[in-house]
């Protein structure tokens, strides 16, 4: 269908160069090809700094790795960037869920999702220079090494204040800043927080068994857990560690020997992979579920943590930003062929309107982990002992609960 006037030309502004910033511009320049795309970060490394070093400064690309779900592996597939990111990937072709002190658990393998793997864990470090170098090579994207200050709605569009007393006028601002982005609450946009009085500690851990491609998720009265494979292959003996810890106690852990966290560590998870022998220098980050009030407004869309930032155990709150992404770009693609204003609320509230199912399941599996596996009364723990054994046993059950984990529980946009 050809492209209209109006549709020409329109300027979309992306605020926030992490994860999923990188990957909304990417997609968005791939398949938008008469739209401007400028993307605007304090630390946009990709226009200038080597590959190798602009991630380094990034928070999110550091030492840390992210699970990735079959349909975030797919858009990596679409935007050309999978055969980069396979030599710092690890495939999951066994995922298996357990509840301390009790009889239930659960295990899936890749029968479960065609024979294809459950998912892949990803390094960070090795994800960082692999998009900053796909930012810098696509075309009809520009990135901006600046912070945005203010957002202001306009009759124009959105005007953006930069760091440096300029402005810029986009037809659409998409803002990926961050979970305690400032922009959301410069707009007036209220979010909801839940503090689950819990921080994670993310480390990498060695052990003495081979983690055979599989990923744990281990439910404990203090908070889940989860160990992710790392190595590239099944014989390789170390894995990711997500451990949450009740923030009142956080202190403790981050005081303890190393010696004496690999023994809480042990007690904690078992000896599934036998003696854990080494541990890296943890990180500790406090956990709470924050959802924007609104994700969308005439000329603006939230995006990534700043429109919902999910507990990590569960390994859901990157897949289900990407997944946005694709739907994002597809209404947008849809809308630019019909010669339709980009920014307009009619456009940007069908995005939303397709993508709540997505959320509200997303969002409601990662926050149930939480509810239903810490600190749980007696018949919530019978109960989830009944729940795993139907996740054995009922092949309906089996299917949905892996569809949710692996984000393909609701049809998904087509590009």
């Amino acid at each position: 269908m050809p492209i209209s006037a109006i549709s020409q030309g329109q300027k979309i502004a992306i605020v926030g160069g992490g994860m999923v910033g990188a990957v909304t511009a990417l997609l968005l320049s791939r398949y938008l090809p008469h739209a401007t795309i400028q993307l605007f970060d304090r630390l946009a490394g990709g226009s200038t700094q080597n590959d190798e070093q602009a991630p380094s400064a990034r928070p999110s690309f550091d030492g840390r790795s992210t699970a990735i779900a079959p349909t975030t592996q797919r858009c990596f597939k679409q935007l050309g960037l999978w055969s980069q990111l396979l030599p710092h990937a690890t495939p999951i072709h066994n995922i298996h869920i357990s509840d301390k002190g009790h009889a239930g658990q659960g295990l899936f393998d890749r029968c479960d999702n065609a024979g294809e793997p459950l998912g892949y864990v990803v390094q960070n470090a090795g994800l960082g220079p692999v998009l900053m170098r796909a930012l810098r090579q696509a075309n009809r994207l520009k990135t901006h090494e600046c912070e945005v200050t203010a957002v202001n709605i306009c009759a124009g569009g959105a005007l953006l204040t930069l760091s440096d007393h300029s402005t810029y006028c986009a037809d659409l601002v998409i803002i990926a800043d961050g979970a305690d982005s400032q922009l959301r609450g410069q707009l007036g946009i209220t979010a909801r927080v839940d503090d689950y009085q819990q921080h994670a500690i993310v480390a990498n851990v060695r052990h003495t068994q081979a983690h055979e491609l599989t990923a744990y998720e281990r439910f404990t009265a203090r908070g889940p857990m989860a160990l992710l494979p790392l190595g590239g292959h099944a014989n390789a003996v170390e894995s990711t560690l997500v451990w949450t810890c009740p923030s009142a106690h956080w202190h403790h852990y981050q005081t303890m020997s190393p010696a004496d966290r690999l023994v809480q560590l042990q007690r904690q998870f078992g000896f599934r992979l036998g003696h854990f022998s080494a541990m890296s220098d943890p990180a500790f980050y406090p956990l709470r579920r924050v959802l924007a009030d609104e994700q969308v407004r005439q000329h603006v869309v939230l995006m990534g943590n700043a429109a919902h930032f999910l507990h990590p155990v569960a390994g859901q709150g990157f897949n289900l930003s990407v997944r946005d992404a694709l739907r994002l770009t597809a209404v947008l693609k849809a809308s630019a062929e019909q010669g339709q204003y980009l920014g307009s609320l009619d456009v940007l509230g069908q995005y939303e309107r397709e993508q709540t199912a997505d959320q509200y399941y997303t969002v409601g599996l990662s926050h149930s982990f939480h509810r239903l596996f810490t600190g749980a009364p007696l018949p919530v723990q019978l109960g989830r002992t009944l729940g795993f054994l139907a996740l054995e046993l009922n092949p309906m059950i089996r299917t949905h609960f892996i569809g949710l984990l692996s984000g393909q529980a609701v049809p998904q946009a087509t590009l």
